[in-house]
């Protein structure tokens, strides 16, 4: 029998990369931008954790809705109303809500200037790193003036990169909007004109020279909303103005601290990541070398300037570590966008892996669902406890006082809380000071007044009061309070029945 004739294996056919459309990882970037906002909202809604008294006292102004607030604009206000009408009442989950919808909605937009700038890829993995941010892991469950900021900074970064590149007035509009509505959020969107003036002298001149009209519209649609705003500050003797210049601190103390400099140089590398802020480091080092595009030109000018500004200012004063924070949002993208041009992808894949651990790490201890003792120095979590206690111990101690009193206090985190967590009570709770300008918006709406000043409870931080005291016909300690805050922490209290106020 003869042999069946041996056959020759067929040559293997190479594997073919599977391609994804462009549609489909902007679907994924916002699949995982919601994902992650459900999750921390599962965190928010089991959280034995109190407010912060930043996150009260906004609270506070969302009860009583303006187009300003002694120390910020007013969107944070608008947005906590927003968040608390829709949650059907005031629990903490409720007022913090707007974090991680509104990180989601920036990581969503981050997808949409990355897909514009590099492609849908890129977009897909910046939002999938801006949402587990080490800033933003924190930022995402607890609600700040910096929430609504970062999302208007994208829109706007997206808006404007569309009107340079083909302009078109529904873009314009949106751009103005965006800077507009960042404006009412926090004071820094500011900064946004120094990163338009930084790419103005790199950018291609016919690009600037096409969208000169679009440009000139989106600063008129800017201007409709930021006027009202200085309409309230005019009225209010620039009150938000002249504390923000305040926190700037340019005046008496100011000089050169080269290791505060250092220190918020250092602290970047915990709001942004080691990896991400190391990259950064190195695609401006690689500047010659490797000139960068006109894309990531546009990125690095709202990202670096502002950056480096924010150095110098915590060198001549102070600056805190979240002051730079709208820096990350352009860099995000740049970042992912050079490493997938130079096909880098390690430093991406171990910043998602670092990332994602911190998120699974912080949240589980957010929500309670892990008990761990952190160290004293390391504990951020001090200034969410403790509250609930302190506010038991009034609810007691005004039980025991005149039918007319009033509760008052020395301390603005004091009164915020006392605010938010004695919401539904039946007596006055106004601010007790010396004499001068008010320094906050309940001394500047809720003093202590000869009508509400008959009977007042002081609950103040410290014992040597002399210049609220003196201002009442009597006063007397009663007790002092110990309330503690966890790790060992412990805030101190004194107590005062004061009767009488003189005024002025």
């Amino acid at each position: 029998m003869a042999k069946a004739a041996k056959q020759e294996p067929s040559p293997r056919r190479p594997i073919e990369p599977i391609e994804i459309p462009p549609r489909t990882w902007t679907v994924w970037a916002i699949g995982i931008s919601l994902f992650f906002a459900f999750t921390r909202l599962i965190a928010l809604r089991n959280s034995p954790l109190d407010l912060l008294p930043d996150e009260a006292q906004y609270w506070s102004w969302s009860r009583h809705l303006a187009f300003g607030y002694f120390s910020k604009p007013p969107m944070i206000a608008w947005l906590i109303r927003a968040t608390t009408e829709l949650a059907g009442g005031s629990d903490e989950w409720a007022v913090r809500l707007g974090a991680p919808l509104v990180h989601a909605g920036t990581g969503i937009v981050l997808a949409f200037l990355g897909r514009a700038l590099f492609s849908a890829r890129a977009g897909f993995v910046a939002a999938l790193l801006y949402t587990t941010l080490p800033g933003v892991i924190f930022s995402s469950l607890v609600i700040s003036t910096d929430v609504p900021l970062l999302f208007f900074w994208a829109l706007a970064l997206l808006a404007l990169w569309q009107v340079l590149a083909k302009p078109d007035w529904r873009w314009a509009i949106v751009a103005g909007a965006a800077f507009g509505l960042g404006f009412l959020s926090k004071y820094a969107m500011g900064y946004f004109l120094l990163g338009l003036a930084v790419y103005a002298l790199t950018a291609p001149r016919n690009q600037l020279k096409a969208a000169w009209k679009h440009l000139v519209l989106a600063i008129l649609v800017a201007a409709g909303f930021i006027i009202p705003n200085l309409i309230w500050n005019s009225s209010h003797g620039w009150a938000t103005v002249g504390h923000t210049a305040a926190n700037a601190n340019w005046g008496q103390g100011a000089g050169l601290h080269l290791m505060e400099a250092l220190s918020f140089a250092g602290a970047q590398f915990g709001v942004f990541g080691p990896v991400l802020l190391v990259a950064l480091i190195t695609r401006l080092v690689l500047w010659r070398r490797d000139p960068p595009p006109v894309q990531e030109r546009f990125l690095l000018a709202f990202a670096v300037p502002v950056l480096a500004l924010m150095i110098v200012q915590s060198g001549i004063s102070r600056a805190h570590a979240n002051w730079a924070a709208v820096a990350y949002v352009p860099a995000t993208v740049l970042i992912v966008g050079w490493l997938e041009r130079i096909r880098r992808a390690w430093p991406i894949n171990l910043t998602i892996a670092l990332h994602l651990a911190a998120f699974v790490g912080f949240t589980l201890l957010f929500a309670g669902s892990v008990h761990a003792t952190l160290p004293k120095g390391v504990d951020i979590f001090h200034q969410m406890r403790g509250w609930k206690s302190l506010a038991n111990l009034v609810w007691k101690r005004m039980a025991t006082m005149p039918g007319d009193a009033s509760l008052a206090a020395d301390d603005r985190e004091v009164l915020a809380e006392l605010d938010y967590n004695l919401r539904g009570r039946s007596f006055p709770l106004v601010a007790a000071t010396g004499k001068g300008p008010p320094g906050n918006q309940y001394e500047l709406e809720n003093p202590v007044t000869k009508e509400n000043g008959v009977h007042v409870l002081l609950v103040a931080r410290y014992a040597d009061r002399a210049e609220i005291l003196d201002r009442f016909d009597a006063h007397r300690m009663s007790e002092q309070w110990t309330v503690g805050a966890g790790q060992g922490r412990r805030r101190l209290y004194f107590v005062y029945e004061l009767t009488g106020f003189k005024g002025d």
